[in-house]
């Protein structure tokens, strides 16, 4: 079981000895100066929402300045959102749509890395709230999805998340009910792993610590519990395996 060692929003945005200004700027840069702090919102404020390709074309040229990394063809659609920008590395041809997050706040030494050929489809949020993230080469993540890490989510080369899926490698501990809800510790069992060319149908859900292996399959609506082994098709909930790949 391991414990969240990063501070969470609320506990940022709670804390009396912080300003608001503070509190803003811990949330959406780190710990950087006032100047590269004041660069990067103006920055945002003024090319984020251009539409068509002279607002792809402006943020192609100035956005790569703001990451740790950033390889050649970028194309970063309109109301993109990016909080540590430092701590986030993108291969060459990285396609992020509009109205995406990506925010990684809580990545380790590692960061959050998005490879060669990646596909973020719009309004998908990418965060880490703790440990590393790696979304690996010629990946696709559909539209409406959400990937949230607890302790580190790695998926494969090739994988395909259709849209509405939902990952999230973290739960809460309901044991002491002498706490309220809003007061509880999250922790994680372990990180999500997606191997190679896996695809994951529309709307599922995969829990804590699963891994699903290599060229696998899982069904439309399944919500993943345990670990689905390579080259099988899993459906339900829980998801279980219905079916052997040959």
């Amino acid at each position: 079981m391991t414990p969240m060692d990063n501070p969470s929003i609320r506990r940022i945005l709670s804390d009396p000895n912080r300003s608001s200004y503070r509190k803003y700027r811990d949330l959406t840069v780190g710990d950087r100066g006032f100047s590269a702090f004041a660069v990067f919102e103006t920055v945002s404020a003024l090319l984020g929402p251009i539409p068509g390709a002279l607002g792809i074309l402006l943020r192609q040229k100035i956005y790569p300045g703001f990451f740790r990394k950033c390889g050649r063809g970028l194309v970063v659609g309109r109301n993109c959102t990016f909080r540590h920008p430092s701590k986030i590395t993108l291969g060459d041809k990285v396609t992020i749509d509009d109205n995406t997050l990506i925010d990684a706040r809580g990545a380790d030494e590692n960061g959050l890395v998005i490879k060669d050929d990646a596909i973020i489809n719009r309004n998908t949020i990418v965060q880490s709230k703790n440990g590393d993230i790696e979304i690996g080469k010629s990946v696709s993540i559909g539209v409406n999805s959400t990937i949230v890490s607890w302790s580190g989510i790695r998926i494969g080369d090739g994988v395909r998340i259709a849209g509405g899926c939902y990952l999230s490698a973290g739960r809460f501990d309901f044991d002491d009910l002498t706490r309220k809800v809003a007061e509880l510790d999250g922790y994680s069992t372990g990180p999500i792993v997606i191997d190679q060319n896996v695809w994951v149908a529309t709307r599922v859900t995969i829990l804590d610590g699963v891994q699903i292996g290599e060229d696998s399959i899982i069904a439309a609506g399944a919500v993943v519990t345990g670990n689905i082994p390579p080259r099988t098709i899993a459906s339900g909930n829980p998801a279980k395996v219905v079916f052997q790949r040959r």
